[in-house]
């Protein structure tokens, strides 16, 4: 057989796999005699790049048979795109004579063909694992980790882990603080982080963002967990290195025997992870039949709010705020409540759904108009009215019209600004913070008073004294919850120094008259709660302004 013909088997071997690895075996098979070769070894080194982000080494072995040399007896190098080196090294065997110039330009020229034929199959190992592979941190992208999910499925071992859904938390403000360069950055770091973590059979990946998912170990359950809390790492700001710690929530899944394709894996972990996050407010959650039937529920709400609207299904309710010095009636806060098929919905049902969704903005505008037109009603049959603080929610902080808006329905039912009270709840975030005290200063303008709800539980409560431009601040009920000594004393200086700074107080969720004692002796003058009311339907509500102020003999739980 002439050196053409071996060629042409050469090539053809080589065709019938896009294997290199596999292919070169076959090929030097059918060429080894003619040729006396003993061992074919290929080294490849990639340095870093776009392609390969923390380079490459490989060795590998493409033909082998007893009785070859120590030492190579040719050579061949190639540079490949990226700036790597490929090196083809051929042993003969042991009592080969030297290879003639004819026989290597034969060799040549197959190291040429495989060279071909190993970039082509790089560049299919590549493209399949870009389709696999989150670009920024290497990790399996949402497909590679359900690949793997798969691939464990297949072994029967699926049980042996718990799957988790995690998005980091406040992550927003890194992105502010870094820029996206270094916030990329510290993602990677973070993904590194998680990678070393991990042990044999374990799995984490980015599906994109600030979202991941992982497959761990059972046994493993608390020290992951714990590590979610606040992985250590740090962001660069110019030559400084910034320490931080990237916390995240998460939604767990134990997989047991049901799970019979990996669809239902992540469906469940981000249900438990959504619950954990907008609802429960939780750093975790795990998947359980009570949270699918939640989420089924809060399905149900979000299909059917706004049919409910438009039905007027939603009441507010009324919860009077009394004056401790003769028990007057001199405001109230709407709440409200959900008239649906005979039933009365709680608002912990439908509130954080439709806060999740956006939708509660819909139905925050709902409630004024419905105060509004109702303290319109009473003024109109002569029922002197008191101010209603209607609760909104912090979404629509992002509206640069919500000032104007709030306006237009308080001028839509021709009422005065001294009737109307804005309540928001204390922001823990930075940006939010900017934005409620660029809305309180446009309402101030208008004369509509702003109150802070549940304050004290913020991180900036003090700050928020110096800064806000806020009538009425409504203390957290945790305040009188205990009674203790150090809590009177921080609520007497809270009130000593909201009345310096012309701040109203009130105080909410008092039960009993121990709580008004307390508040009476740190000089708190206004309170709310279920001593004196709960929340009233509107013809309840009437009759108490009506009456104007509570007979002692008719307060509850005297």
């Amino acid at each position: 057989m002439s050196c053409a013909e071996y060629l042409e088997k050469f090539v053809q071997r080589l065709t019938e796999t896009d294997n290199t690895e596999i292919a070169a075996g076959q090929a030097f098979g059918e060429v080894a005699d003619y040729y006396n070769i003993a061992k074919v070894i290929v080294d490849f080194t990639v340095p870093e790049s776009i392609y390969t982000r923390e380079g490459d080494h490989f060795d590998m072995l493409l033909f082998e048979r007893k009785g070859g040399n120590a030492e190579a007896s040719y050579q061949k190098e190639y540079r490949t795109e990226e700036g790597g080196i490929a090196l083809f090294s051929l042993y003969a065997t042991a009592d080969a004579e030297a290879f003639s110039q004819d026989q290597i330009r034969e060799l040549d020229t197959m190291f040429n063909i495989l060279f071909f034929h190993g970039g082509r199959w790089r560049l299919i190992n590549h493209v399949k694992k870009i389709t696999l592979t989150d670009n920024l941190t290497g990790l399996p992208n949402s497909a590679g980790f359900l690949n793997y999910v798969d691939s464990v499925l297949l072994k029967e071992e699926l049980t042996l882990y718990n799957a988790y859904y995690f998005n980091l938390t406040r992550f927003s403000l890194v992105n502010k603080r870094f820029g996206m360069k270094e916030t990329d950055m510290i993602i990677v770091r973070y993904a590194r982080a998680l990678t070393d973590f991990l042990v044999e059979g374990e799995c984490v990946g980015r599906l994109g963002g600030d979202n991941f998912v992982a497959l761990i170990r059972k046994e493993r359950t608390k020290t992951f967990l714990k590590l979610l809390q606040g992985v250590q790492t740090y962001g660069m700001l110019g030559e400084q290195v910034v320490p931080i710690e990237v916390g995240a929530v998460a939604g767990v899944m134990e997989i047991d025997d049901s799970i019979t394709h990996r669809g239902m894996i992540i469906g469940e972990c981000a249900t438990a992870l959504n619950i954990a996050k907008y609802i429960d407010k939780q750093p975790y959650m795990f998947a359980t039949e009570e949270i699918r039937l939640r989420a089924f529920r809060e399905k149900q709400v979000a299909a059917t709010f706004i049919e409910a609207l438009h039905k007027k299904e939603f009441k507010a309710y009324y919860q009077p705020k009394v004056q401790i010095d003769g028990y007057e009636i001199v405001g109230a806060e709407a709440l409200v409540r959900w008239e649906h098929e005979g039933k009365l919905i709680s608002p912990a049902e439908f509130v954080p759904v439709l806060e999740q969704n956006g939708m509660v903005c819909m139905l925050d505008f709902y409630v004024l108009e419905q105060v509004c037109q109702d303290i319109r009603g009473w003024m109109e049959r002569g029922i002197d009215p008191v101010r209603v603080s209607v609760n909104l929610s912090r979404k629509h902080l992002v509206n640069p019209n919500l000032a104007e808006e709030i306006i237009q329905v308080l001028e839509r039912y021709e009422l005065e600004s001294k009737y109307i009270e804005i309540e928001l709840t204390e922001t823990v975030d930075e940006t939010e913070s900017q934005l409620l005290v660029n809305f309180m200063q446009q309402m101030q303008k208008y004369h509509v008073a702003m109150s802070i709800d549940d304050f004290g539980t913020g991180y900036s409560s003090l700050n928020m004294l110096r800064s806000f431009p806020v009538d009425v601040l409504k203390l957290d009920k945790t305040f009188i919850d205990n009674l203790e000594e150090n809590d009177k004393i921080v609520l007497s200086n809270i009130i000593r120094m909201a009345s310096e700074l012309n701040m109203a107080v009130v105080a909410e969720g008092v039960e009993n008259w121990e709580q008004m004692d307390y508040l009476k002796e740190v000089e708190c003058k206004v309170v709310q709660g279920f001593l004196f009311d709960r929340p009233l339907p509107k013809k309840d509500f009437e009759g108490k302004l009506m009456a104007g102020n509570y007979q002692i003999d008719n307060v509850e739980n005297i």
